[in-house]
């Protein structure tokens, strides 16, 4: 009973707009968790899966119910119930706001701030040059026979790469790392929210 109520909360949540599964126009998710296929391929099991796809979106509905202007640059992404909140708001405030209705979702773990305060000097050009980087790591490591891409999401905020998910060994995200790096416009790489397979902090 429980499975099944799971699976049919998982294909709601995958009837969503993007913008309340996590894929806003700054933070542009890759990897992980895009179709049911691939939530039952990932590393963190389709149970898990399905608990963080539900969470993800109820912490963006929570978000953009609250006040849509000042979260509509949010991205959300949830892993094993580790939230990576990333994007832009204009207000200090708001960042606090959004940790704090991330912590109101009983799933959840932790809770990863990296929301910047302040607006771009050109928006819509930051947004389109993030999407295309997306793209092109998305591509790069899913072409990449050495790594698992599935289990790998990331969020691109103005040029910033922020890596989520769990990796096989240190290898195999190092040569995510590395595929980034060739990825015209990158300005930074940030790994430390991938865990390791064998992680023993991992949600059991």
């Amino acid at each position: 009973m429980r499975h099944s109520s799971s699976c049919l909360v998982l294909a709601a949540v995958l009837a969503l707009p993007l913008s309340l599964a996590g894929c806003t126009p700054v933070g542009v998710a890759v990897g992980a968790g895009a179709t049911v296929g691939s939530v039952a391929l990932e590393e963190r099991g389709f149970e898990q899966g399905v608990k963080d796809r539900v969470t993800e979106a109820a912490i963006s509905k929570s978000l953009f119910d609250y006040n849509l202007d000042a979260f509509a640059d949010v991205g959300v992404e949830v892993v094993e119930g580790r939230v990576l909140l990333t994007g832009r708001v204009d207000k200090p405030e708001h960042r606090v706001e959004a940790v704090r209705f991330a912590w109101q979702e009983e799933e959840v773990v932790e809770v990863i701030n990296e929301i910047r305060v302040g607006t771009s000097d050109d928006a819509l050009a930051d947004r389109g040059k993030d999407a295309w980087i997306a793209t092109q790591l998305r591509t790069k490591i899913t072409l990449d026979s050495q790594v698992k891409a599935v289990n790998y999401s990331a969020e691109v905020v103005d040029g910033t790469i922020y890596l989520f998910g769990i990796a096989q060994n240190e290898s195999e995200l190092k040569r995510v790392v590395a595929h980034a790096r060739t990825i015209e416009n990158v300005r930074r790489i940030v790994p430390d929210y991938v865990r390791m397979k064998d992680d023993p902090s991992r949600a059991g």
